[in-house]
Parts: structure tokens; sequence; C-alpha cells
């Protein structure tokens, strides 16, 4: 428990803006080799993984559900789909209770997370060779940082798409895809302690697949596929929360796209991002360019209503100078 305290990634996620400071980043380094230097790598990389899906997943799933139970009439009012979406009210069609999906979630999570430490296992004790992911005492540089977790975002809404349309819903149903659907699309009206509730086998191709395999093929540092994984599980739980309010361009039409795919039973809508189901016509709604669209439009009708603002304050500033002047020579003699 000491050692899932001290994960030094949590204190980078929520760390002030003031961490890029020296101290700061000399307190990294010490918590970090500290921690290295005195567990077992392993137990750093399954700890760390266990933490952020409880932070990001875990945490704000059960503050949702508290917030949907205590306070439904003010949750409706942002619920895309209305009194539907509430997980403790309804049982969608013949899908599973919050409470059976909930457990499957974490069932699930907690299988993703065996099946890394069995993928290092077997690297390290079964093959004899290196691990998947670094673990050591040295820091990825910032712009290496940045740019491994874009190139590992990007593969995962490539082999996600992928694995998505084709084996989770081909053209011809097969085992694999009849699970999918007879699980996870039992639910139709998304929650977040649904994000992870689907059968083992497609959960793990799926989730667990596209997040794990990109650092895995590249070994990165841990470091950095805890900051993907952290961004990915914040992303998923956001997304598939129900609300219409969810900040951020990108989350925004991933959380529409999330739940079109649902309503609509898999017929599109493969990837998070968008950019796999636009370039192949897959997109049901409104695509990511669409919502850049729309972002830009919000922007350009900001500054233009803070231009007609402005103009007003600045012809009223003026009307009443010319008021006071006019005033002030009317009382001359």
């Amino acid at each position: 428990m000491d050692a899932l305290l001290s994960v030094p990634i949590l204190g980078y996620v929520f760390g002030p803006s003031t961490f890029s400071t020296s101290l700061n980043l000399l307190f990294f380094y010490m918590t970090w080799s500290t921690l290295v230097l005195s567990q077992p790598p392993l137990k750093v990389e399954i700890l760390s993984t266990l933490a952020i899906r409880i932070i990001f997943f875990l945490i704000p799933s059960l503050l949702f559900l508290a917030f949907d139970t205590i306070v439904p009439s003010l949750a409706v009012n942002i619920k895309t789909q209305g009194e539907a979406g509430f997980p403790t009210r309804n049982r969608q069609r013949k899908g599973p209770f919050w409470y059976q999906a909930s457990a499957s979630s974490i069932f699930n999570i907690l299988l993703s997370i065996g099946m890394q430490a069995g993928v290092e296992l077997l690297l390290t004790e079964g093959l004899g060779i290196r691990s998947a992911l670094q673990v050591t005492t040295t820091l990825p540089m910032p712009w290496s940082l940045a740019k491994h977790v874009l190139r590992n975002l990007l593969l995962r809404e490539i082999i996600q798409y992928y694995i998505h349309r084709l084996l989770l819903h081909p053209s011809r149903p097969t085992y694999i895809s009849k699970l999918h659907t007879s699980y996870a699309h039992s639910i139709t009206s998304p929650y977040s302690l649904s994000t992870h509730y689907d059968h083992p086998t497609p959960y793990l191709l799926h989730h667990f697949l596209p997040t794990y395999l990109p650092s895995a093929i590249f070994r990165t540092h841990l470091l950095t596929y805890l900051l993907t994984l952290s961004i990915v599980t914040l992303e998923e739980t956001l997304s598939m929360s129900g609300y219409s309010i969810v900040p951020g361009i990108m989350l925004s039409g991933i959380t529409r796209r999330q739940n079109f795919h649902y309503q609509g039973q898999g017929k599109g809508n493969f990837a998070p991002w968008g950019l796999m189901d636009w370039v192949h016509g897959s997109s049901i709604g409104s695509d990511v360019v669409d919502d850049l669209g729309e972002e830009v439009e919000k922007h350009n009708m900001k500054e233009r209503g803070g231009e007609a603002i402005e103009s007003v304050k600045k012809g009223g500033r003026e009307g009443l100078r010319s008021w006071s002047n006019r005033r002030r020579s009317g009382k001359k003699p």
C-alpha cells in the first residue's frame, strides 16, 4: 500500500503549475528513484497501473453515480438521454443491473492488469529477455514524453478502430462479435461504471490491447505508459458518463459519438477520436471535422460578441463625453 501511495506519476498529473521548477523536479526524481530502487520493477508497474485505474475510473464513476442518485432532478437536465440515462433507475432491455455492470467492469480491469503482469513475467522469467516497459530511474525528457504519448494515442486510435470494426462488428457475426453485442451492447444508455462492461475476451481486444500494445512494441518508459493510460482512462470515463456537458472540444465529440454508437447498436463510430471513422466514412452523426468546425465557429462568435460589446462600450463612453461637453458649454455665460 505504501508503494501505491508513493507513485510519483500521480504528483506529476495533479501537481501545481510550478512543478517545472528545479526543486519540484528534484523531488520528483528522488521519489521516483527511491520507488524504483526499493521495489521490484513488476510491483512498481502493476501498482502504478492499478492506481491510475482507481483515480481516473473508479473514483469519478462513483462520484457520478452518487450525483445521479442524490440529485436526479438536477442530473436529468444534463443527461444526454434524460431519465433513461440513470443507471440505478432503469434496467435497459435485457441488460445488466448497474451493480452487475460495475462488478464486471472492475473484474475486467483487474483481468487486464493480470494480463499485463503475465506478459512481463513471460518475457523476463519465461524467456529471459527485457521487460515490455522500461522501469528505470532515468526520467524521459518532456519533449520525448509528449511525443511518445501522442504516438501511443494515435496508434491506439488505429488499432482500436480495426479491432472494433472488423472483429467486434464484422459484416457476418462471429462468436466473439456475438459476445460483444450480448454484453457491451445490452446497454444502450451508457454510464461511467459501465465503461469496461463486456465479456472478457472482447474487452481485452477492444480496451486493453490498443492501449498497451503501442507502449510494449516501442518499449516506452513506464511513466510514458502511465501518462497515456491516465489520458485514456479519463477519456473513457467521461465519454461514457452519459452527460451532455463534457469539457473540451475532443471529449464532447467523443461523448456524442459514443452515445450514437450504443444507440445505433454498433453501426458506426468505432474509434474514440473519430479520425479513422472520418477516413473510412463510418461516422454516425457529426464527425470529427464537424466538431472542429463547430468549435471554431463558437470561438469566432465569442470574438465577434466580444468585439460588439467593446464597440457598444466605446460608443457609450464617447456618447457620455459628448453629452458632458454639451452640458459644460451650455452652462457658460
